[in-house]
């Protein structure tokens, strides 16, 4: 590689190793208010939970505006790739075990865990056939559809908590657990890093639509 080279992927280097450190340090804060209950409020309105769900979409936005000095490893990733990174998602089979355990309404955890689990599982086929040019309407519909799952599952927590919006959730079980380790990394970090990558691939799939013959459905840059 020669000097001219180097210096054009220094700054695609930099913005990534930015972004993992970004990444990192939101993981250990949000296993910090995890681990010290800070997100729980048991027969309260989950100010916590929501506060981790959305600042993070606030500070993106912000971010943005200063031309992502935090985040912009993450706009470098091409469109399959975003979509790829949803793999991460089958994750939320731990809602289906802790509703097995009997830690969680299945009213919350069923619907929750079984969307997230089939997001996670199609991610990888559908950052395939992207890649592959194949036509965009697939990646709309399981985009439109991940985030979908996402609002349906905060939704429905909330609506099964143990507070006073909690209108499903009056039986011995509720989702309060979800604002508890280890459970609270999902909506304190796996919620807002998937909508995040949500609004990318919709900013991605839009480029791709507008300019394919210069760019291709794979080059969201």
């Amino acid at each position: 590689m020669n000097d001219t080279a180097a210096v054009k992927h220094q700054p695609a280097a930099d913005d990534i190793q930015r972004t993992l450190l970004v990444l990192a340090a939101w993981f250990f804060l949000a296993l910090w208010l995890g681990v010290t209950g800070r997100l729980a409020t048991p027969d309260g309105l989950p100010i916590g939970l929501g506060a981790a769900i959305v600042l993070p979409l606030i500070v993106f936005a912000i971010d943005g505006r200063f031309g992502h000095p935090l985040f912009g490893g993450l706009m470098r990733l091409d469109l399959h790739a975003l979509i790829a990174a949803q793999t991460f998602r089958i994750l939320g089979v731990t809602f289906l075990v802790a509703w097995a355990g009997g830690a969680l309404p299945g009213g919350f955890a069923l619907p929750a865990g079984i969307g997230d689990v089939a997001i996670g599982l199609t991610a990888p086929f559908v950052a395939t056939a992207v890649a592959r040019r194949r036509p965009l309407a697939v990646a709309w519909i399981w985009s439109v559809v991940g985030v979908a799952d996402l609002v349906i599952a905060v939704t429905s927590g909330v609506l099964h908590s143990g507070g006073p919006l909690g209108l499903l959730g009056g039986g011995a079980i509720t989702t309060n657990a979800v604002a508890r380790y280890p459970l609270s990394l999902i909506p304190s970090f796996g919620v807002p890093l998937a909508l995040l990558l949500h609004v990318r691939t919709f900013a991605a799939l839009r480029a791709a639509m507008v300019i394919p013959s210069r760019s291709g459905p794979g080059n969201i840059r």
